[in-house]
This record gives structure tokens, sequence and C-alpha cells, in this order.
């Protein structure tokens, strides 16, 4: 089984590196780290609400969901498209043991290069705390990777159009909806994400505790986040046994 996996985690790594969504990963995975270097360059002054806007708005909510959305929803959606899955569905293998492994091979391949981003983004913006506060915001990365790659991972099982699902829900719901009313943070992935990180380190994000900006408890959001990457793991499964392989 060990054997199995790992071999359709390298695969799924190998099919979902390609030259053009590699040159878009890392272009959106540099933006923070441009942002902090001109800003380092320009003496520029990040106040609480400037640094919570850079950390919330620009990685969480909008540069995480964005890159997941890239890579996981063609993890399946491609294979699907070009009847490629049809060889690993005739095999005397699970379905689950076909979802998990890729579902973490895209957490990984949008994970790393974000987090290795955000750590040093972070490193430039704070003065004080910062190695803690860069590897808490790194760990908070791979928690919103495995979350929403599990998700759109599914998404892209059930339609073609997965990309475009995909960006009306990371612009419409994560970056702007969710920031705006309150009480829907505690449906949003980001939402969740950033209350583990406020847990953590509250000098990374200090938000509020009433209005639109409150973030859910802890408990809650780990439960959240638990369910978000465990249903969507789940249906993702079910729908590999319902597909007409034949």
């Amino acid at each position: 089984m060990g054997i199995i996996a790992e071999t359709i985690f390298i695969l799924a790594i190998r099919q979902s590196i390609s030259i053009r969504r590699i040159a878009v990963l890392l272009l959106l995975a540099a933006i923070p780290l441009v942002i902090a270097i001109a800003s380092g360059l320009l003496d520029a002054d990040w106040d609480g609400e400037a640094t919570q806007g850079f950390i919330q708005g620009l990685i969480f909510n909008t540069g995480l969901p964005l890159i997941a959305l890239i890579v996981a929803a063609p993890v399946f959606a491609d294979e699907i498209e070009d009847r490629t899955l049809t060889n690993l569905m005739l095999s005397p293998i699970s379905r689950w043991q076909i979802s998990i492994p890729k579902m973490l091979a895209a957490a990984a391949i949008v994970a790393i290069p974000l987090a290795i981003s955000t750590f040093v983004s972070v490193l430039l913006v704070f003065d004080e705390e910062a190695y803690s506060a860069a590897i808490i915001a790194a760990l908070g990365i791979a928690i919103g990777a495995i979350a929403f790659t599990s998700l759109f991972a599914f998404i892209g099982t059930i339609t073609t159009r997965a990309v475009v699902f995909g960006i009306v829900y990371v612009f419409g719901f994560e970056a702007l909806i969710s920031t705006a009313i309150p009480g829907l943070k505690y449906v949003s992935i980001s939402g969740n994400t950033l209350s583990v990180l406020q847990e953590l380190n509250s000098t990374l994000i200090d938000a509020p505790t009433s209005g639109s900006n409150q973030l859910p408890p802890i408990e809650y959001a780990i439960i959240a986040l638990l369910a978000v990457i465990t249903v969507s793991n789940l249906a993702t499964v079910w729908r590999l046994k319902q597909m007409d392989v034949h």
C-alpha cells in the first residue's frame, strides 16, 4: 500500500509540474516577497493595519486559495478529460489510495513555494519576534494548502469548469464577501486558517473580538478545517467510485 501511494504521489507531482503552471505559481508566490522587498527599499512604515492586510488579505485570502486552485483543480480534471485516469481506476486499488496521494502532492506543490515566500516576507516586514512569526506564517500556509487543495481537487472531479467556479469562489467569497460580512469567516477556509495563526502568534493577526473582522474561536477553526479536508476527500473518493471507466 505504501509503495502504491508513493508511486501515485510522485506521478501526481510530475503531472502537475508544467512550465506554464509552475511559472504562474512562482509568479503569484513571489508577489508578497516583492512587496516586502520594495517596502524595505522604500523604508515604508508598516503599521498594524497594513501588516494585517498584507498577511490576511494578500496572502491568505487571495494568494493561497488562487495558487491552490491553479494546482489542485486539474489534478483529476485533466486526467478525466484525457481519460488517463481510467488506467488507475481499473487497477485493483482502493479509490482513497488514488485520492489522498494526489491531494497531498497538490498541497506540497502549493505550500512549498508560497511558504518560503511568506517566511521571507514576514522576516522583512516584522522587526520583533520575526523568526517565530515567519515560521508560524509558513505553518499556516501548509494548513490552508491542504484544506484548499482538498476542496478544489474535489470540484475538479465534478466539473470541467473547476477553475471558473474556483475563481468566483476565491475572489467573490474568500477575498470579498467573507471579509465584509460578519460571521462568514466561520465558513471561510482562510478565516479559520487565520484563526489558528492568531492563536499561535497574535503579532501576525490581531483581529478584534467583535465586528466584521472577528475570527472564529481556535477550537471551532480546527474542527472546521479538519471537516473541510475530511469531507472533501470522502466526496472525492465517492465521486471516483461513481465514475464509469468502461
